[in-house]
């Protein structure tokens, strides 16, 4: 396990299932993960911490993902979201949007943190 984490990581998730599945990959990649399964959860994390990308699960409720949009661009107005499992970003802002699979997301997280140039959109 590497020493000190390359990023800070947090991953909006309903499921126990969905959060291992993501969270597992990103912490042997040496990424810190900070799950939030609600609205409460993320506000809580955005007040108390600093994050380098914010995941978004594709699952959640429709006006949960909005609400959820709107507090982490109060915390983080220009912080990057990944999106997962969407075709195009349904949150404002500096959004993209990956598949589903684990190795999708990893991939995606390491190209969106390691290349600022990467415009948002599908990748």
């Amino acid at each position: 396990m590497p020493e000190k984490p390359t990023a800070s990581l947090l991953l909006i998730i309903i499921s126990d299932a969905d959060r291992r599945l993501y969270s597992r990959p990103l912490e042997e990649a040496g990424y810190e993960v900070r799950p939030a399964a609600s609205l409460k959860d993320v506000e809580q994390a955005c007040n108390s911490s600093r994050f380098d990308l914010i995941l978004v699960m594709d699952k959640l409720d429709p006006k949960i993902k909005k609400a959820v949009g709107s507090a982490i661009r109060h915390f983080f107005p220009d912080i990057p979201i990944l999106q997962i499992g969407r075709t195009r970003p349904d949150i404002e802002g500096h959004s993209f949007v990956t598949g589903r699979s684990s190795e999708d997301v990893l991939r995606s997280v390491k190209q969106i943190l390691s290349r600022g140039e990467i415009r948002p959109a599908a990748i």
